[in-house]
């Protein structure tokens, strides 16, 4: 009888910290500080520093371009670790003549702060008005991976006059509905999946803002193979998403899909199409 006791007091406290915490638990796992640096590789980068519309001090990394520089990819990472464990995903664009432009969301890293969804959507309006300025007349796209792909939907659309192409991979078109895909898949939440869900602000859910980011051409990437993810929900933003549109299949698992040549070579092809 104690133990069922104890099980059931375990399983009430997991739901309120869950209840508390809402988007923050669930969508956001910051790591602060970094675990390395683009200078104990001899990479060459700048470390830049900018202000959130609530003056945080907000920092991130610049790679320039290896030779000569084409355009500008803001890259928008996903939910956990920080530059320091995701820069990866988007350097070799440096290799093809793009400058890379990766940063960390209120909370992460060393940028100051705590993060939310309206924060982290904020700051990465912000970024691409900080990149906007840094590239002078050159063109700048959008790379988002996941978390970072659903914020960037919204951001693209409030910031379209600065962006000429945007590539969303693995994006998720419902903060509620792929909350309760986590929460489903775990026996201890999977009861609570639906009030739990609606602790979630869905306010910028990506879905009712992926329509008005034309005229800009957006590009999604998904993946069969992704397990964190589900397909559909990429293939209903690309359904919802105005002209010029595309979209490809790719290999890999979620956190796999940008480390694999051929579903690089996908984003290149595009880069290179909307640079010309």
């Amino acid at each position: 009888m104690d133990g069922q006791k104890n099980y059931c007091v375990r399983v009430v406290v997991l739901c309120v910290l869950l209840c508390q915490a809402g988007c923050t638990a669930i969508f956001f796992q910051p790591m602060k500080g970094h675990i390395l640096s683009p200078a104990d590789y001899g990479i060459d980068y700048r470390d830049e520093f900018f202000v959130s519309v609530d003056d945080l001090n907000l920092h991130g990394w610049w790679f320039p371009a290896k030779n000569s520089s084409r355009a500008v990819v803001i890259f928008l990472q996903g939910n956990s670790g920080n530059i320091s464990t995701q820069a990866t995903a988007a350097y070799w664009l440096t290799d093809h003549g793009y400058d890379v432009f990766i940063f960390d969301y209120r909370g992460y890293g060393i940028s100051e702060g705590v993060p939310t969804l309206e924060g982290a959507l904020s700051d990465t309006g912000q970024a691409i008005l900080f990149a906007h300025r840094q590239a002078a007349d050159k063109k700048i796209f959008v790379m988002g991976q996941s978390l970072g792909a659903s914020m960037g939907i919204p951001a693209v659309k409030a910031m379209k006059e600065h962006i000429d192409g945007a590539i969303f991979i693995s994006p998720f078109s419902d903060y509620r509905e792929i909350s309760r895909e986590f929460l489903s898949r775990s026996w201890l939440t999977w009861l609570f999946q639906w009030p739990l869900s609606f602790t979630i602000n869905n306010d910028y859910r990506p879905l009712d803002f992926v329509e008005e980011i034309s005229p800009v051409p957006v590009l999604f990437l998904y993946s069969d193979a992704d397990e964190i993810i589900p397909s559909a929900q990429i293939r209903a933003l690309y359904e919802k998403a105005s002209r010029p549109k595309d979209i490809e299949v790719v290999v890999g698992s979620h956190n796999a899909i940008m480390g694999i040549q051929q579903n690089r070579d996908i984003i290149i092809r595009y880069l290179d199409a909307w640079v010309e």
